[in-house]
């Protein structure tokens, strides 16, 4: 009797005390229920910084849950200036064709709060991926490989806002 007692309560106790909380949680707390995005578009790839802007719009949606708003009614705001992107081949085959690829894009990330504070990122996304059958990377594949790679690094700019605000 004692034993189960015990038991009940050292489960109760281990089960009260688990305090994991997501990282997208941490996140919203920071970023607040209204986001302003504004993406600075370079001129020389507007195509590009568009598809990056789409993924922070919706990594903002669907991953934070949180709601977009223009500049004054918004808890914080958020600039992503695209700064590079690169592309190259990591592997061929046997006749000596690129079949992999690796796209790298570089995003800078400026998020202000109400409170007037800056803090100021600059991540690196990475994707692979193959061109197996085909002798170039069609533009499809290239942004699909521009739009992983930029979620990639929206990604940790979600993990790096939740770790500064905790």
């Amino acid at each position: 009797m004692v034993l189960k007692i015990i038991s009940i309560l050292l489960l109760c106790i281990f089960v009260s005390s688990c305090g994991y909380y997501p990282v997208s949680y941490y996140s919203k707390q920071a970023l607040g229920e209204s986001i302003y995005v504004r993406a600075n578009i370079s001129l020389s790839d507007p195509e590009n910084s568009i598809i990056a802007k789409d993924a922070l719009l919706q990594a903002i949606a669907i991953r934070l849950h949180s709601n977009l708003s223009n500049k004054d009614d918004a808890d914080t705001s958020v600039v992503m200036d695209m700064n590079d992107i690169y592309m190259y081949s990591i592997a061929d085959d046997e006749d000596g064709f690129p079949r992999f690829y690796r796209m790298q894009v570089r995003i800078n990330f400026s998020y202000i709060d109400k409170k007037g504070n800056s803090i100021n990122y600059n991540n690196i996304g990475i994707y692979d991926f193959s061109v197996e059958g085909q002798a170039t990377v069609t533009d499809e594949k290239r942004f699909e490989a521009i739009n992983q790679a930029s979620l990639q690094a929206i990604d940790k700019f979600i993990a790096q806002i939740a770790y500064s605000w905790r």
